[in-house]
């Protein structure tokens, strides 16, 4: 039965429905043509969650062409069918392989369904105690016979993964027990919302199964609702025809003829955009809802909206990322160009100062050999001096080879003591621009380290300082200063800043 409070829950929605048959020669359908035989023009109805729905009509009206497109053995020509759940099909025309046994078929449906490995063999057993095969579960189908085979297709459809089940003249083939038995269990199933559709020209079947009856006649819906009133308008139709003479009734079934032969799909889908268009609707989604009807297939707007929603966003994230990877970039070879840049004055240094060494070496020998060439001058002229008395001679040049060995040795000592503060100021700057060079790296890396956090724009109000702001947006006073480049943490009211996201 139909949940009265949830009427809304279709399984199946058919919208605009319609389907043209044409001649063998002609394969492909044109739209406009006048030579396509409208088997349906523009069926629309709900069939909802736990009902038992039944499709009647007379011969040529259209009603077995509709089971077909439900059943998947046909596509619509133009409209929308809406299927809300897995749907399978039992029909007379039997989907088991024949060259198989029940069993191996029972065991290939469990697999390609979506039961769970552990709940296999439990179906297995369900499906063959429900379909009552005996020994014959061993046999090949080919060996079964109609009625037979109709009970291993119920058995499947009633225990694996029953949702929607088209049951497609299947009925016909049952025994009387095993029909009792298999209508018990369509009303155990429609109590768990399982949905039921059956087309028949059994009308007190109909009427004693389904909770409503779609009536249709010459390709169009005529009625819809409860059974047994529907059945009881079909009834009149019925008697109505019957009455007719052949004269008459010949006249109405050219007219009947007729109209299907002139029916205009743009007509109808004038109708649909009448009820399902704005005005103010976008050009590229009405093209896209025209194109979606007349190759029957359903168009969603709000998925429409979502993905192109998803798009502009991810396009946004994008362009961001990339802003990101620039910047890292940036900083990366920035940081590299800075570190090139240390060494090569470090290195220009280093070659400046080795220069002044030896120049200052070169400086002090100089000066040495002069000092040298000085003392050894004034030894000539004492000894010259000094020839006529040997004493103060050998005195003299006592003194002078004492003062020439101590202004040697200074010489010495003035040499090394430059040498040792060349070398001693080289250490120092070597430190220096060693500190220098890792002072600089540390706030390339600082600097890069903040370029990477994604930040947004905040207000500073009343009341606001650094320290209640960082705590807010979980960071601290530094970093915002960091971020900011503040050097001071006083803020004022309406002063806009970065802070983390």
């Amino acid at each position: 039965m139909i949940n009265g409070d949830k009427m809304e829950d279709y399984k199946i929605r058919l919208e605009y429905v319609t389907k043209g048959i044409t001649s063998k020669k002609n394969r492909k359908i044109d739209k406009d043509s006048k030579d396509i035989y409208w088997a349906l023009r523009g069926i629309s109805f709900d069939i909802y969650r736990g009902e038992f729905f039944g499709i009647i009509g007379m011969g040529g009206s259209g009603k077995a062409t509709l089971s077909d497109i439900l059943a998947g053995k046909a596509k619509q020509t133009t409209g929308f069918l809406t299927m809300a759940g897995h749907t399978t099909i039992v029909s007379y025309e039997t989907q088991l392989k024949r060259d198989k046994t029940a069993v191996q078929n029972i065991k290939e449906a469990i697999i390609d369904s979506k039961i769970d490995y552990k709940n296999s063999d439990q179906t297995l057993n369900n499906v063959l105690n429900f379909a009552d095969l005996g020994v014959l579960k061993e046999s090949k189908i080919e060996d079964y016979s109609p009625d037979m085979r109709a009970r291993v297709e119920l058995a499947m459809a009633f225990f694996i993964e029953p949702d929607i089940i088209i049951l497609d003249g299947i009925l016909s083939a049952l025994d009387d027990i095993f029909y009792q038995k298999t209508v018990d269990k369509i009303k155990s199933l429609q109590t768990e919302g399982k949905t039921f559709v059956l087309a028949s020209q059994d009308l007190q079947q109909m009427e004693f199964l389904t909770d409503r009856i779609a009536w249709i006649q010459n390709g169009q819906l005529m009625d819809i609702g409860e059974s047994e009133k529907v059945v009881m308008s079909y009834l009149d139709f019925v008697a109505w025809y019957d009455s007719l003479t052949d004269e008459k009734r010949s006249e109405y079934d050219k007219q009947r003829d007729s109209e299907r032969k002139s029916f205009s799909v743009e007509t109808l889908y004038t109708q649909y955009k009448k009820t399902h268009f704005d005005p103010d609707m976008p050009r590229s989604i009405e093209l896209r809802r025209r194109d979606a009807f007349y190759n029957g297939q359903a168009f969603d707007d709000t998925k429409y909206f979502l993905k192109k929603k998803n798009r502009k966003k991810h396009g946004k994230l994008a362009l961001v990322v990339i802003g990101i990877l620039i910047l890292a970039v940036i900083g990366t070879v920035s940081a590299k160009y800075v570190q090139m840049n240390n060494d090569k004055q470090e290195s220009s240094s280093s070659v400046r100062r080795q220069k002044s060494v030896n120049k200052s070496k070169k400086i002090a020998i100089s000066s040495s050999i002069s000092r040298a060439d000085d003392s050894k001058k004034v030894m000539a002229s004492s000894k010259s001096k000094s020839a006529k008395v040997a004493s103060s001679k050998s005195a003299k040049q006592s003194a002078e080879k004492k003062r020439q060995n101590e202004s040697l040795a200074k010489a010495k000592a003035e040499s090394e003591s430059v040498l040792a503060r060349e070398s001693s100021e080289r250490v120092a700057s070597s430190e220096s621009a060693a500190k220098e060079s890792s002072e600089n790296k540390e706030s390339s890396e600082k600097k890069e380290s903040i370029s990477k956090i994604s930040t947004k724009m905040f207000e500073v109000g009343s009341g606001d300082s650094l320290s209640s702001i960082a705590t807010a947006n979980n960071t601290t006073s530094d970093q915002l200063m960091d971020i900011n480049e503040l050097s001071s943490n006083l803020l004022h009211i309406g002063q806009k800043i970065k802070v983390p996201k």
